[in-house]
């Protein structure tokens, strides 16, 4: 056919395009009378891949460290340490029977101060340990000197490091307690990493200068609280391990050795002593704000 010319209509044609159109419309009516008698049961479920329903219950915030000192909120609201069962192995001062000691510690330190940071919707996670003889040097650096530690904490890798060979000829030597007193302080310190302190206060030391008077002032702030941290969970324990060896532990803090004023990081053997023995005996974290107390009492 040429574009040209119109189609003639034809009346048989008409017809029959008019009778189709009428049948289908009678069929879709009987299909959805067929659906409509037909009655689903169950509940109704999102579609894979679709989208789920809105939630009507406000989610909790993701437990985040908070960067603040004084002011931060486990130390502004007490929160106690719950008594915890501590199945510490027998004492002993090979390699191998003190590195079982010390991860036995750990175990108990994690089972104490968990509940207490999720309470206070802090992240927690276990510190690494490691127990080897000697320590090396590692993500903070060179191991420091005998004479300045026995163990020590490194935030960059939230390990705790308790050389056993320096722990038994220069540290706690054959007194339980005070290898039980090392590794809670040390711990303490992952206890502030985790909340955040421990990073606010290294702040304060970078901008005042390490070795200067108020530099050391924060650092000794620190080790106090850390000392504070480890009486709570020797009070925690106290039960369990024995009421003897929680005191001995706790007392360990009053042989420090003293540092001179220049150099003082840590705090005199009587102020260490205060702090230990505010946390053995309170049991609560807002008694170890260190960072609110007078100069006096972190000297």
């Amino acid at each position: 056919m040429h574009p040209s010319q119109e189609p003639r209509n034809n009346p048989i044609v008409l017809i029959g395009v008019f009778s189709v159109i009428v049948l289908s419309v009678l069929g879709l009516g009987l299909v959805t009378q067929v659906e409509l008698s037909r009655r689903v049961t169950g509940r109704a479920v999102a579609a894979p891949g679709g989208p789920a329903a809105a939630s009507t219950a406000a989610e909790a915030p993701r437990p985040r460290a908070v960067h603040r000192l004084a002011d931060h909120p486990l130390l502004v609201t007490p929160v106690a340490l719950s008594p915890v069962t501590c199945p510490l192995p027998g004492f002993g001062l090979s390699d191998a029977q003190l590195s079982a000691y010390y991860e036995a510690g750990a175990a108990c330190l994690d089972q104490a101060w968990r509940p207490v940071l999720e309470q206070a919707n802090l992240p927690f996670d276990p510190p690494a340990l490691d127990t080897s003889p000697d320590l090396a040097e590692g993500p903070c650096g060179a191991a420091p000197a005998q004479s300045e530690a026995v163990a020590y904490y490194c935030g960059r890798n939230r390990t705790i490091y308790m050389p056993t060979k320096r722990l038994r000829d220069n540290g706690g030597g054959e007194r339980a307690g005070s290898h039980l007193a090392t590794l809670a302080h040390e711990y303490g310190h992952h206890v502030q990493a985790l909340s955040g302190m421990l990073r606010a206060a290294d702040g304060k030391i970078v901008d005042a200068g390490e070795g200067t008077p108020a530099g050391l002032e924060m650092s000794r702030r620190i080790e106090l609280q850390a000392n504070c941290f480890a009486g709570l969970f020797l009070g925690a324990a106290s039960a369990s391990i024995g009421p003897g060896l929680a005191a001995e532990a706790a007392e360990d803090f009053g042989y420090a050795v003293e540092e001179a004023p220049e150099k003082n990081a840590h705090g005199n053997p009587d102020n260490q002593a205060e702090w230990a023995s505010n946390g053995f005996a309170s049991g609560t974290t807002a008694s170890c704000n260190t960072y609110a107390a007078p100069a006096t009492a972190v000297g």
